[in-house]
């Protein structure tokens, strides 16, 4: 590995540099981030409210320093662009997750569960920034700005502070559908590709609905999601009500 190339412009970094999804340099990045994921939640536990609040307090603040430091360091290598812009999912996720910290509440909670976490995981499993090396400063944010999210999620899962409820989704989507509806609109005037409401990105397994549902593409994703989220919800509607069954017959 070399430093030679941290600043470049990807187009001029040579072909042996460069890595692929599922390679050996991935597949140990993602062992860390799940020893760390793992490290953190028990660590969590353990701490008081007091000192958890502040956790997740510096977490938040970390994360919106890095993306603004991003951009910055964008701008000094010569590679900012527009797709830059935290419009993304994941983007998007970061301001959710300091608004969360700092105001705690059942919107934003729900869209940790439903939307951040989920998206942050693609994104670490099927990443669209392989074109940089791996010693390249936009690899690296990457790399550690989802695992920033993945990690203030499942902390809040693992303590049991945060608890998904299903009945919270009407309002959770109306959020994600305010924010999508301009985007949606700023991706043709910019011609830019935004929570890949105009198609996935490279690796990511959604290339299947577009290359099946071309033009349908968004409502075959919008379904994608509903079915996803059955599937995520499911689990913890099976425990509230063993939980509640519980309940009830011991005070029957």
């Amino acid at each position: 590995m070399t430093l030679k190339y941290f600043f470049t412009n990807p187009d001029i970094v040579p072909l042996s540099l460069k890595w692929h999804a599922y390679g050996i340099e991935h597949m140990i990045l993602l062992f860390i981030i799940l020893v760390f994921n793992i490290y953190m939640c028990k660590k969590f536990v353990k701490l008081s409210t007091e000192r958890q609040n502040k956790l997740l307090k510096f977490f938040a603040v970390l994360i919106v320093v890095q993306e603004l430091l991003k951009d910055i360091l964008h701008f000094y290598a010569g590679t900012l662009n527009l797709e830059h812009l935290p419009l993304h999912l994941c983007g998007i996720s970061i301001f959710i997750t300091f608004w969360y910290a700092f105001n705690p509440g059942k919107v934003n909670g729900e869209y940790l569960y439903a939307l951040s976490l989920p998206g942050a995981l693609a994104a670490l499993l099927f990443p669209n920034w392989t074109e940089y090396p791996m010693m390249h400063f936009s690899n690296i944010n990457s790399f550690t700005i989802h695992t920033w999210l993945v990690v203030f999620v499942t902390m809040l899962l693992y303590s049991g502070r945060l608890k998904p409820n299903f009945k919270n989704l009407p309002k959770t989507s109306l959020l994600i559908g305010i924010i999508a509806v301009p985007i949606y609109f700023i991706n043709k005037m910019w011609d830019t590709n935004f929570m890949f409401l105009n198609g996935p990105s490279k690796g990511s397994p959604l290339v299947f609905l577009y290359d099946i549902f071309g033009g349908g593409y968004l409502i075959a994703l919008i379904v994608l999601v509903l079915s996803a989220w059955l599937f995520m919800y499911l689990p913890w509607e099976v425990i509230y009500r063993k939980k509640a069954k519980k309940q009830s017959e011991q005070t029957a």
